[in-house]
């Protein structure tokens, strides 16, 4: 299959309008359009080394969640884009199509956590959270422990948690988690799962008593690269999947604060 095929077929599991407005996702960059693909190397974003990798693994395209080329550019000039050019590897970037898409990145942590009868939660009109309910009830430990076991997370940042508070609504949104947790409360979500916030936001959602715990932007979106290598591999594409978290966590897990 060349790119653009493959493009479209995985459009018919992501579709474009999920996107959104913001965002700049889709076909990055086309190499070569008349290239057969044989493999493909995924990864949650397109780094210098996961280029390397791909070259390393005989890769004709990568595909990624975050979009490798976000602003308009007025030059190219990129040392990892020239080198994907030179060996004739294009890319392909679904971002929050995939946040949004049935089976994508949100349904996925949704998954791992165990969540049950889940339903959207939206972010203007855009259904990239999901909210749903853990098969029992478990208290902060408990549920941080689940958090562990389902992301890896380097390290753990929560605030409002209870101690004798039983949580079982849980609403979840993979990567930023700012403009969310409000429509978590409206949900009536007892805790709010995400990769990241910032201090500000965590602080107002302390104040508003909703515990929230942020378990690594990289950490809760990377196992999608999954969802989107078995899409690939039913259009007979061989997958590579890269895993390295670009940020390096110097301090690991365990104390909870």
């Amino acid at each position: 299959m060349k790119t653009l095929e493959i493009y479209r077929a995985l459009r018919e599991h992501i579709p474009a309008e999920l996107a959104a407005g913001w965002d700049n996702e889709g076909v990055m960059l086309l190499a070569d359009r008349y290239r057969d693909i044989k493999r493909a190397l995924v990864t949650l974003d397109i780094t210098e080394n996961a280029v390397d990798a791909a070259i390393e693994h005989s890769c004709e395209l990568i595909v990624s969640h975050h979009p490798v080329i976000f602003k308009p550019l007025r030059r190219l000039e990129s040392p990892k884009l020239l080198k994907m050019v030179r060996a004739g590897i294009s890319a392909l970037s679904f971002h929050t199509s995939l946040d949004c898409a049935e089976g994508g990145t949100a349904d996925t942590l949704a998954e791992l956590l165990g969540l049950k009868d889940t339903e959207p939660l939206f972010d203007e009109g855009i259904p990239c959270g999901r909210v749903g309910q853990l098969a029992e009830p478990l208290d902060f430990e408990e549920l941080v422990e689940k958090v562990k076991s389902a992301v890896s997370p380097g390290v753990i940042q929560a605030v409002a948690r209870h101690a004798g508070k039983c949580y079982r609504r849980i609403a979840v949104c993979p990567g930023e988690g700012k403009s969310l947790y409000g429509a978590a409360m409206e949900a009536g979500a007892d805790a709010y799962i995400c990769g990241s916030m910032p201090y500000n936001e965590l602080c107002d959602a302390a104040g508003h008593d909703m515990t929230v715990v942020a378990a690594g932007h990289y950490e809760t979106e990377q196992p999608v690269c999954q969802k989107l290598a078995a899409l690939l591999s039913l259009l007979g594409i061989e997958c590579v999947i890269y895993k390295s978290n670009p940020v390096e966590i110097l301090k690991q897990a365990g104390c909870i604060s």
